[in-house]
């Protein structure tokens, strides 16, 4: 099993911490992370309120990209439709230019109804307008001149002189929990991105979505193994109370945005139920390793970190990812 870092980009008011500070401690946690043995790093794009303090993954992986060396940065995700495909290829392209061909892509068609009413249309109408975008994206990556047809966008001639380092083009996840989204990733040959605390009530559920996915998959009769990333809040101490107790108050904090940001009639998971469920980790390293197996025994290689929910102090991320470097990761090297 593979470990990465998942900042989704909340910066609550009431912690009084300005965005700029903010930005200091993603950066920060970068360097860190690749220290410590992460491979990769995610950035979350959101718009227009405190949640939304990255608004523009591109051009922070473009600034990471400079402060790290090794580890491969991305989006999680890439909101599509919110953008004209062709300046969404070359910001991409450029970024993974910039950081020497590290850019991991992973792309989705958002959840916020406050951020699609913004931006002007209904999440019907992103939906559409995310599998089009995309379909230009590859394109624009891929060929020299390109043609295309759509409800969106339309383009004789087209070209994109600025290409992805990587060729043909970067690894590419899907955010995926709906089974149409998973049954589509999967014949597309795709790996997939889920964040298991907002669009699942259990693992079991967890499971029942990798396994459809993977049906799809391999009836498609793509033979390569998927990534299949899970991205779980993260808070470790010596032992579990200890860990419960400091990470609930970060927690209940990121419930505020899911209140606003949910899609209507989307439950808010809380804390316990994510604790109980094991959507979440928030204890020791042995509960950690256990948790994390039934994680890797469901299909899931590629676990993403988010550690400093909810304004975690930096001194407690840094002490998550020592943990999980000491005690977690080299009991995964050596099972493999």
């Amino acid at each position: 099993m593979k470990f990465g870092i998942f900042v989704f980009g909340d910066n609550h008011p009431d912690l009084k911490r300005s965005n700029q500070q903010f930005y200091q401690e993603v950066l920060t946690m970068a360097e860190w992370a690749e220290e410590l043995g992460f491979v990769s790093f995610w950035l979350g794009e959101h718009h227009f309120y405190w949640y939304g303090a990255l608004p523009s993954p591109p051009m922070l992986i473009a600034a990471l990209g400079q402060r790290t060396k090794t580890i491969r940065l991305g989006p999680a995700i890439s909101v599509l439709p919110f953008h004209h495909p062709l300046i969404l290829a070359e910001e991409y392209a450029f970024a993974d230019n910039l950081c020497g061909g590290r850019l991991n892509f992973a792309i989705g068609s958002g959840f916020s109804p406050v951020e699609y009413k913004n931006f002007g249309m209904t999440m019907e109408e992103a939906k559409e307008k995310y599998w089009e975008t995309f379909d230009v994206v590859l394109k624009a990556w891929t060929q020299n001149e390109f043609s295309h047809k759509g409800r969106f966008y339309q383009f004789e001639n087209g070209s994109a002189n600025l290409k992805p380092l990587q060729k043909p083009m970067p690894p590419i996840w899907v955010a995926a929990s709906s089974d149409d989204t998973l049954i589509k990733a999967g014949k597309l040959g795709l790996s997939i991105m889920t964040i298991p605390f907002a669009r699942s009530g259990s693992i079991v559920e967890v499971k029942e979505k990798n396994d459809l996915f993977k049906q799809s998959y391999s009836q498609a009769g793509h033979t390569k193994d998927p990534d299949i990333v899970a991205a779980l809040h993260v808070y470790l101490d010596e032992n579990d109370n200890d860990a419960i107790r400091s990470a609930r108050p970060c927690y209940e904090r990121i419930l505020d945005y899911l209140r606003i940001s949910r899609r209507p009639g989307a439950s808010v998971p809380a804390f316990d139920l994510v604790q109980r469920e094991k959507l979440g980790i928030f204890s020791g390293p042995e509960r950690a390793e256990e948790i994390l197996r039934e994680y890797e025994a469901i299909g899931v290689n590629h676990v993403i970190c988010m550690v400093n929910f909810g304004g975690v102090p930096m001194p407690e991320v840094r002490r998550t990812l020592e943990l999980m470097s000491k005690k977690l990761m080299p009991v995964f090297k050596e099972a493999h």
